[in-house]
């Protein structure tokens, strides 16, 4: 069996963008096909990485907005610890709270 690369595959990046239509039709108009490629790599396929195309093309269809939801929840709240009080002084100027 051949092994293909998940990260330069067209018929990858075909059924992304076709479950990220869906998924802004239906429910996050917002939501990008990096988003889900995110999801996919740092979530799903972290967990398991798939062996074979069919795998990773169902992998991709059952794909549900709270799994994208849930890991974009937890990027926002890992990249603001990260980040330091004078890096949100726009949001605190903005709401009239001072540092």
């Amino acid at each position: 069996m051949e092994k293909f690369d998940l990260q330069q595959n067209s018929q990858i990046d075909l059924a992304i963008a076709i479950k990220t239509n869906q998924l802004r039709r239906e429910y996050l108009e917002s939501l990008t096909a990096k988003q889900v490629r995110d999801t996919l790599f740092g979530f799903i396929w972290s967990l398991h990485t798939p062996k074979t195309l069919s795998e990773a093309v169902d992998d991709i269809l059952k794909l549900n907005v709270n799994e994208v939801v849930a890991f974009l929840s937890n990027q926002a709240v890992v990249l603001g610890a990260q980040m330091s009080l004078d890096e949100f002084s726009d949001l605190f100027e903005s709401s009239g709270i001072q540092k």
